[in-house]
């Protein structure tokens, strides 16, 4: 009985939580920004590619979407255009390896160049939810 108790907060507190959706092809990658996420107070959302997301019925609950630059199939400025397109544009933080993106920050998408601090991350992540009505 104390674990469906259990269960049904978790419940409960994942809904007042904001869902932050993490796209990235490298497992322990994945699994290390979604401990980190959840570790900042939000619901981490995994997802192994871009497309699993986009099909996914959690894109309408997500406050805000970390996505690998350039996964092996669908890259996160394509999903990030699929979701525009389709009406569900999500505040973004596209992680690139390229230098020249640096940390350019605009409306509704910031760019985090690799490699970076979990700290500076988190710092886009809520920068993006708070400024999530001024979105894409």
């Amino acid at each position: 009985m104390q674990a469906k108790a259990s269960l049904a907060n978790l419940m409960k507190v994942a809904h007042t939580r904001d869902v932050v959706a993490i796209v990235n092809a490298d497992q322990s990658v994945r699994e290390d920004l979604t401990d980190m996420v959840f570790s900042a107070g939000y619901v981490p959302e995994p997802f192994e590619s871009a497309e699993g997301f986009s099909k996914s019925d959690r894109r309408s609950i997500t406050s805000c979407l970390i996505a690998d630059m350039h996964p092996s199939a669908m890259s996160g400025l394509e999903l990030l255009d699929h979701l525009v397109a389709s009406g569900g544009a999500i505040p973004t933080v596209l992680l690139t390896g390229h230098s020249e993106h640096d940390v350019r920050r605009g409306p509704g998408l910031q760019f985090m160049s690799k490699p970076f601090e979990g700290s500076e991350l988190l710092a886009c992540v809520r920068s993006q939810i708070a400024n999530r009505n001024d979105a894409l």
